[in-house]
């Protein structure tokens, strides 16, 4: 006698359960693969979070490498200079009032010698006096509005196709949205 309570399963039933299970899933696919095909995808791009994000990073980046930049560049002024005033100063003669004298060469030496020195110093001094952050700050902005304009301009509603798979393409759409900070 079968007990009472215990149920007994059909194999017919369970691969009906099955079958219709594979349908709902199958039949549920292709709708999401239809309405991705032709809808497709909007992506949201808060410009003012990818904006802000460049501006640090190109501030910070500007602190951390423009001291190495002017050091390496005082190493080269010497050189500079000096290559700039080789024979600048070869004519050895001052005209005054129609008469001309020549300049003895010492002189002109030591007055090529001077200013090359005061040159140098010239340029040490406006590397020196370089203030670093806002050199770092005002790149951080220009650099925000760059790419701030260059999202709303290029970016905004453009549209890519992805391709997950060889036979299966999905449309993406860029949209560009501008939350502004909140009032403090």
């Amino acid at each position: 006698m079968a007990k009472k309570g215990k149920k007994r399963y059909h194999l017919k039933s369970i691969f009906i359960g099955f079958a219709a299970g594979i349908l709902v899933v199958s039949l549920l696919s292709g709708l999401f693969f239809n309405y991705m095909t032709q809808r497709g995808v909007v992506v949201y791009i808060d410009s003012e979070e990818v904006a802000a994000s460049v501006e640090g990073q190109v501030a910070e980046l500007t602190r951390q490498q423009i001291p190495v930049y002017l050091e390496e560049a005082k190493i080269e002024i010497p050189q500079m200079v000096d290559k700039q005033m080789k024979g600048q100063l070869n004519k050895g003669k001052l005209e005054i009032a129609g008469f001309s004298f020549s300049l003895p060469k010492e002189f002109i030496t030591a007055l090529e010698e001077i200013l090359k020195e005061n040159m140098k110093t010239g340029i040490y001094n406006i590397i020196d006096n370089i203030d670093n952050e806002k050199l770092a700050k005002d790149l951080g902005s220009h650099a925000y509005e760059i790419v701030k304009r260059t999202l709303e301009k290029e970016n905004r509603g453009k549209s890519i196709t992805v391709k997950p798979m060889g036979w299966f393409s999905i449309p993406v759409t860029i949209e560009v949205i501008d939350k502004p900070d909140a009032p403090a």
